[in-house]
């Protein structure tokens, strides 16, 4: 990266990695691009270590932007602090030579379930703006669309004073109350981006609640986003320029990913593939774990971590309830085994990430958009 290009990085990256040469930019260049390119960025929800040299590597050898992201809730299960997530992100982007393909950290669902929350999470922001985070999602979408405006409006003021990118919420992701499907409709979503507009709050992207879920479909459930609502509701935010944040994409097929651009979606979250890819989980050609009817998951030995280690984390979870979904929760106790593996199971977990990457870069039709990036910033 060039002086001249460095000099285009926000200013709280460059007072926290002064000497870096990465291309740590703002999240909202990388959504500005994927507008005019006509595609889609993709956000990888990082719980531990192990896939990410894969998504660097991706990244670099397809010149398509990565937004790396982590949620509130996995700074809680995970051996991750704000600081130490973005000081890992910039690291492997430095080890592995990245100079010149940009990327954003983002932080996931900042949520606000509740008032009495919000100057706790006034400072969890704070502490991700000083840690070089350069996007924000905040996700007020558990509280009443009011209160969830008013959450929204306090909150976002910092981001829009240092001009980073924005995204808000409208709509609990998963949740099944509320109107008769439990969904985002396009009035409210147009009554929400109308009225933080007329706060000084205009946000880049709009989480909605379109049928996704995070994380595992069990049994009988499936993948099921409803891109014609979607589309409703781009159409409706479109007077503010906005577009669509698409949670929950693990499961999805990457045909129907593929045509999430034409329904206004710009940026894709993907999460709990790449801790399948770590674990070594069976998975379908969607990225889907496959599970027994007990809704045990099904390990590869050719795949992610050695199978011993795998046990041990079965037995873990058993012991401590956390099966299931909460599976996940397994990324922070044994954290120091992942990072300790031997290099033969770190290698097949990145080489597993790099093709993943490549196949989700084809399908949100990202590659080469990194030239747009720069041209934007």
């Amino acid at each position: 990266m060039s002086m001249k290009r460095a000099d285009k990085r926000p200013e709280n990256v460059k007072k926290k990695f002064p000497g870096s040469i990465v291309p740590l930019v703002n999240g909202k260049s990388l959504i500005k691009a994927a507008r005019k390119h006509n595609g889609m960025i993709m956000a990888t929800n990082i719980r531990c270590r192990l896939p990410v040299e894969g998504i660097v590597l991706a990244s670099m050898a397809c010149r398509a932007p990565v937004m790396y992201e982590i949620a509130k809730s996995e700074l809680g299960y995970t051996e991750f602090t704000p600081q130490s997530f973005a000081e890992f992100i910039v690291e492997e982007n430095e080890r592995l030579g990245n100079t010149d393909v940009p990327f954003a950290v983002h932080g996931d669902h900042i949520t606000v379930k509740k008032p009495e929350e919000v100057e706790a999470v006034r400072t969890l922001m704070a502490r991700e703006m000083e840690a070089g985070f350069t996007s924000f999602a905040i996700d007020a979408s558990h509280m009443e669309n009011e209160s969830n405006l008013e959450a929204t409006s306090e909150l976002a003021k910092p981001i829009i004073a240092a001009g980073l990118n924005l995204e808000v919420e409208l709509g609990e992701i998963g949740a099944k109350s509320g109107n008769a499907e439990g969904f985002t409709q396009p009035e409210e979503a147009k009554w929400f981006i109308s009225e933080l507009d007329k706060r000084g709050i205009r946000p880049d992207l709009l989480a909605i609640n379109n049928g996704s879920i995070h994380g595992t479909y069990f049994g009988a459930s499936q993948e099921g986003i409803q891109l014609d609502l979607t589309r409703a509701i781009w159409e409706a935010i479109q007077p503010w320029s906005v577009d669509i944040a698409q949670h929950g994409i693990t499961g999805t097929s990457l045909d129907k990913i593929s045509s999430f651009i034409q329904y206004g979606i710009r940026k894709g979250n993907v999460g709990t593939l790449w801790q399948n890819i770590s674990f070594g989980m069976a998975m379908t050609q969607s990225g889907n774990c496959i599970t027994t009817e007990s809704k045990e998951y099904v390990k590869r030995p050719y795949r992610g971590i050695p199978d011993e280690l795998w046990l041990e984390i079965v037995k873990w979870a058993v012991e401590t309830n956390n099966s299931g979904g909460n599976i996940k929760k397994a990324n922070q106790p044994f954290a120091p085994m992942f990072n300790a593996l031997p290099t033969v199971y770190k290698k097949r977990i990145s080489e597993h990430s790099f093709e993943e990457s490549v196949r989700l870069f084809e399908a949100t039709h990202s590659i080469g958009i990194a030239d747009t990036v720069w041209e934007i910033l």
